[in-house]
């Protein structure tokens, strides 16, 4: 795809499709549209009690029940200054959790408390967006300009979310504003490195229909400097074979009712075409360049439903990845279905649910009669005691093909010990039992591995939030210890010439979270400091021989000390801010090789404008502004001193 020659046409193809949209919602519901307009003021309260039951009646999302757990909520507000920026990008900046990178826009793989990026579930609206031939989630292939808001949900959750949160679990999503008439925003950046940026939204709504249409497109060479660390005298290269373009198309539409229920069709294409950054040591070895490509289509249909207390709905998804390398295709087809209810009551909420899905893998690797097909049934309870305690718990029972799943237990609590006037305080506590199946790589490349056990944890936690506020300040403080006990923890090890994959018996994390923000303003200033740190310690207890020189050791690839911090300053509308990221020392694959620690300072600003009525935002900033030379991966090189400006039209 050459996203130079597409590039003029989006913004034209963009209004294409919204006008038709917007002309046919009009014309659908052109007598609805006129009963809406009788009385503005009885609309307008009528169109706040059905947002509201809309909204509720959508939500996908379990976060009310981890009550004594880290959940961390993002809004649109808070992702839109990096909406030109991925996932990983985003985390990285917001969240002490690792991210190992393979380069600039290369490969971008999560790990929460020490656990692997298998460990962390990534949905949109419910739909798991892990490839399933990998059983694990690309963070440099997700957009954020696609999505309206985000929760991060930081330790064992498989009793809320499903198998394979044994780490954490990132929900993403989208929804309709019902913002009657036409909005949007086209969104341009451009930075170092041949790195260019394109979006544009249109979302068009009668009160009662709603069409939503975004596409984007990004490229970037990435041919910035490094030090060649493998060569004598450490000379300074210029990186080869890193550019890569995308493409992306995010279709949905909604429809409300009388009633508060909601219909909704949804699809998301997205298309990678780049270049796999080589090693330093191979960097002027053009027989060495290779490139990869991957297309990723999600379609879903919904139905969601509000009755007083009782909410419900029902979703099947289709979803198709094929990544292509070299002749090798790994793609896979997947269809699923889903459904769940909730009741409220005076102080007790009960929510349960159906899962299941059926995967048609299409890879040179596997023999052809793969195929799987998973199921799940869950249970959550929340009960609230005097606005003081706040008890919920759950369990979740799966099944594979061919494979047993242990039953995933959840109890937490939340007692608040203060909360009155500006200060409140407040313990909690979790216990959780997680599973993880194999992956269908697990299990099927280049071998029938069904002596594979599916990973087991049990998880503890306990911390306290603390806040207090003034007229001027607030100061919100929170801390959590843990530990995880993760049996049969899966691994590929050099089995002679070839890797296989192995159960290794017992992997034991442990460790700390803490973060505090101090936010305030006077006159015409704001400002904001934040600072979250992350301490993790994870060993592997019992190896596959006894003799094993890793045991005791930290896993590779795992720091022990991470922190972020971020300083902002508004001033009569102008936005600064100072971004600060910590990553410490790593081990690789040998447990005696450290990769050194490294600190990345960021310095930005933003405006927020209206010209003749219409509203703009730019924002500029400039990253690793000391030019620090670092590997996150060994023998892949990061970009150094590099900066990029965006500029937004809403309407």
């Amino acid at each position: 795809m050459q996203i130079k020659f597409v590039r003029p046409f989006i913004i034209y193809f963009l209004l294409i499709c919204a006008t038709v949209s917007g002309a046919a919602a009009q014309a659908i519901y052109k007598n609805e549209v006129k009963a809406v307009q009788i009385d503005t003021l009885k609309s307008r309260k009528l169109d706040s009690i059905k947002i509201k039951g809309a909204s509720s009646a959508r939500s996908q999302t379990n976060y009310k029940f981890s009550v004594g757990t880290n959940l961390i909520r993002f809004t649109e507000e808070k992702l839109s200054s990096m909406k030109m920026a991925s996932l990983s990008d985003f985390i990285r900046q917001e969240s002490a959790a690792y991210i190992k990178e393979y380069g600039k826009g290369m490969n971008a793989y999560i790990s929460v408390r020490g656990s692997s990026s298998s460990h962390t579930t990534v949905a949109w609206n419910g739909m798991n967006l892990a490839v399933p031939t990998m059983g694990q989630t690309d963070f440099s292939h997700i957009p954020l300009y696609l999505f309206d808001g985000m929760e991060m949900h930081v330790g064992g959750s498989s009793a809320l979310y499903g198998d394979g949160a044994i780490g954490g679990s990132i929900r993403l999503s989208t929804a309709p504003k019902w913002e009657k008439g036409f909005h949007g925003d086209i969104l341009l950046s451009a930075g170092s490195f041949a790195s260019y940026f394109t979006g544009g939204t249109l979302r068009y709504s009668n009160g009662k229909f709603e069409t939503r249409t975004s596409l984007l497109c990004s490229e970037a060479k990435n041919d910035y400097k490094f030090i060649n660390n493998t060569k004598i005298g450490k000379p300074e290269e210029r990186l080869n074979n890193a550019a890569g373009n995308n493409a992306g198309l995010l279709q949905e539409f909604f429809r409300k009712f009388k009633d508060s229920s909601v219909i909704s069709a949804t699809l998301l294409f997205m298309d990678f075409d780049k270049q796999i950054q080589p090693s330093v040591s191979l960097n002027d070895n053009q027989e060495s360049y290779r490139s990869i490509y991957d297309e990723n289509l999600k379609a879903n249909l919904g139905y969601n439903s509000r009755e007083g207390e009782l909410s419900y709905g029902a979703r099947i998804s289709y979803a198709y990845d094929k990544q292509l390398y070299e002749d090798d295709i790994i793609a896979a087809n997947r269809l699923s279905l889903s459904a769940d209810a909730e009741r409220k009551f005076k102080n007790l909420t009960i929510k349960c649910g159906v899962y299941a899905e059926h995967t048609i893998p299409q890879v040179n690797s596997y023999a052809d009669s793969v195929r799987e097909s998973r199921y799940n049934v869950f249970v959550l309870a929340r009960y609230s005691l005097n606005n003081r305690l706040l008890v919920s718990g759950g369990v979740r029972y799966a099944g594979a093909t061919d494979f047993f799943v242990p039953l995933m237990p959840s109890l937490e609590a939340k007692y608040n010990l203060i909360n009155r006037n500006n200060i409140s305080l407040s313990l909690r506590g979790a216990f959780s039992g997680n599973s993880k199946i194999p992956s269908l790589n697990d299990r099927y490349w280049g071998g029938d591995y069904m002596y594979l056990k599916s990973e087991s944890s049990k998880t503890i936690e306990g911390g306290l939030d603390y806040s207090w506020f003034s007229e001027r300040y607030t100061i919100d403080f929170f801390c959590t210890l843990y530990k995880s006990r993760v049996n049969d923890w899966i691994r590929w090890l050099p089995a002679g010439t070839v890797w296989r994959p192995q159960n290794i018996p017992l992997v034991v994390t442990q460790g700390a979270e803490a973060g505090v923000k101090l936010s305030g303003g006077f006159s015409r200033t704001k400002f904001s400091l934040n600072f979250s740190m992350a301490y993790t310690d994870i060993k592997m207890k019992e190896g596959l021989r006894v003799e094993d020189p890793a045991i005791g050791h930290q896993l590779a690839y795992q720091p022990k000390i991470s922190w972020r911090s971020g300083l902002r300053i508004i001033i009569s509308g102008v936005s600064m801010y100072c971004n600060l990221t910590y990553t410490g020392e790593r081990s690789t694959l040998d447990i005696f090789d450290i990769l050194p620690s490294y600190l990345l300072t960021d310095l930005g600003a933003s405006y927020d404008f209206k010209i003749s009525g219409a509203r703009f935002a730019i924002n500029g900033v400039i990253k690793n502004i000391t030019n620090e030379m670092y590997q996150n991966v060994k023998f892949y090189a990061m970009p150094g001193r590099n900066c990029q400006i965006s500029i937004q039209y809403k309407f």
